[in-house]
């Protein structure tokens, strides 16, 4: 890295761009762009799904591209939240161990969310009872 980007005390105390940043931001960026659609598509599905009932709506997560469409709104909406929950932990947490600790827990409840997500709507897709 040219020293010329940097400030005097910057040079001095060792700090400076860790450049691991930008691959954090771009994915943030490339999941915002994709949910855009997703989240148009979610909005339209709701308006049309609004007067249908409880039967409808079951009816509709059995299509297969409803079913397919809400996984992957679903996965990409957990995986840009993890990504900015890591970045705020990251930039405001500042002891090893808690910063440690508030990322596994970020990890953790993303992937509990996702996975308790993607089984109830495969559950419902493919037609198993729900319920005791």
């Amino acid at each position: 890295m040219s020293e010329g980007y940097r400030t005097d005390r910057s040079r001095v105390e060792g700090l400076g761009s860790a450049h691991h940043g930008a691959g954090t931001w771009i994915k943030e960026r490339v999941s915002s762009i994709f949910l855009i659609p997703l989240a148009v598509w979610g909005l339209w599905s709701a308006y049309k799904l609004s007067g249908t009932g409880y039967d409808g709506a079951i009816a509709w997560l059995r299509s297969p591209l409803h079913a397919i469409l809400l996984i992957l709104t679903i996965l990409l909406s957990v995986y840009h939240m993890r990504l900015g929950l890591r970045v705020v932990v990251e930039d405001y947490v500042h002891k090893p161990f808690g910063k440690g600790l508030f990322l596994l827990l970020n990890l953790l409840i993303c992937l509990l969310l996702a996975v308790v997500a993607v089984f109830s709507i495969l559950k419902i897709a493919f037609g198993s009872q729900i319920g005791v």
